[in-house]
């Protein structure tokens, strides 16, 4: 498993969700800690290695150039 792979997808989807009309911000009263863009893309991640929320984390919080 390459990380480049990982980044090269992250890379991809940010881009594609940067050219979609997704709002940053679901509310203009939410607490602006995450954008929107940021969770999906997470989600995406996710989806992609066919893991579960507890592994994601952790693979996040290893890959520091993901972050």
């Amino acid at each position: 498993m390459s990380a480049n792979r990982y980044i090269r997808f992250v890379e991809l989807s940010s881009g594609l969700i940067r050219d979609s009309r997704i709002p940053l911000f679901s509310s203009k009263f939410s607490k602006k800690t995450y954008t929107q863009h940021q969770l999906l893309i997470l989600l995406l991640l996710k989806e992609y290695l066919s893991e579960d929320y507890r592994d994601t984390v952790e693979l996040t919080e290893i890959m520091d150039s993901l972050r």
